[in-house]
């Protein structure tokens, strides 16, 4: 074999390939049980690929109207303005808005999130753990629609006539805030079961040799146990962030849904997965703005992928200092 073909990735796959079925031929009854494990283990995981890149395709394919007409091209993810009926479609206020929001949802989500989940595992007493972490568990099979209604009639009340006035501001409460807020809520519950779940798993041993070299119970927690769990709690972070910019209804309620880009956050705004919601049903029979509302998804689905990367990236950096890698 030239060195050409051996460094081609399908030569390569296809070697593997006559490699596992001659390895799977001349082994033994365990051995092609074993084989067929770990083929049955591939599967899923080559299927998670394929739908993701299906699914990016499927979007891609919708969007290339709008991105290839005179009336729209690539400038609309910047644009600042939508107007279907002047053949108009700027994403930019919704990138912004959605950006905004996901940005207040996680600076309130993750700090008292990791909060409570060390809270749960180191200092809450045995009889209280279970039935607080029953009550968090419950909160993450709340629908997103009932937690809408909740902050309509209560949170956006309370940041008219309680929060905006504290601010010298005036607003009817279908705000910015609100929606960060309410999505702060809903990632609550994944981010302090997932973490805590992290934690747990951190031997005791660790936690006795930092006590016994005089470390406090609140050094040991933070420096030692929390350090232990990074990989876990990122994916707590990183699970938040994926439904902090894919949330609906809860956001859709509470956000005002205002074409403009918000400058305060007792601002109205419109977020990527409103406009569509809204919006898809009558533009389905119009082409480009059908094509502009896919555009959207687009943009969503590949924001959602960079901010999962991107933790991703920030979580393998804080294992490699603490030389976990």
């Amino acid at each position: 074999m030239t060195e050409e073909s051996s460094s081609n990735p399908l030569n390569q796959i296809a070697v593997k390939i006559t490699q596992s079925l001659k390895q799977f031929k001349d082994s033994d009854k365990p051995g092609r049980i074993d084989s067929l494990g770990r083929f049955g283990l591939f599967i899923p995981a080559l299927a998670s690929t394929l739908i993701i890149i299906l699914i990016l395709a499927f979007l891609w394919f919708e969007s290339v109207p709008i991105f290839i007409d005179p009336v729209g091209g690539p400038g609309i993810i910047v644009s600042p303005t939508w107007d279907p009926n002047r053949d108009l479609y700027g994403i930019g206020i919704f990138i912004v808005g959605s950006l905004i929001c996901t940005g207040i949802a996680i600076g309130l989500a993750v700090p008292l999130g990791i909060g409570g989940a060390i809270f749960l595992s180191e200092f809450c007493p045995m009889q209280l753990r279970q039935p607080i972490k029953m009550i968090i568990e419950m909160m993450a099979a709340i629908p997103s629609i009932v937690y809408g209604l909740w902050a309509y009639i209560v949170l956006v009340p309370i940041i008219k006539y309680n929060i905006a006035p504290l601010a010298n501001s005036t607003t009817n409460g279908l705000s910015v805030l609100a929606g960060g807020i309410i999505l702060a809520i809903m990632l609550l519950p994944t981010i302090v079961t997932i973490s805590n779940d992290a934690l747990q798993t951190v031997p005791m041993s660790l936690r006795e040799a930092s006590l016994a070299l005089g470390a406090t119970q609140s050094e040991t927690s933070r420096k030692i146990v929390l350090s232990a769990a990074l990989p876990g709690v990122g994916a707590a972070v990183v699970l938040s962030l994926g439904r902090a910019v894919g949330e609906t209804m809860a956001v859709l309620m509470v956000t005002g849904n205002s074409l403009q880009i918000p400058y305060s956050l007792f601002d109205p705004t419109y977020v990527m997965t409103s406009i569509i919601t809204n919006q898809l049903g009558y533009a389905f029979v119009f082409p480009l703005w059908r094509s502009a509302l896919f555009a959207v998804g687009l943009v969503l689905l590949i924001m959602s992928m960079c901010f999962t990367i991107t933790a991703k990236l920030f979580i393998r950096w804080g294992m490699k200092t603490r030389g976990y890698i």
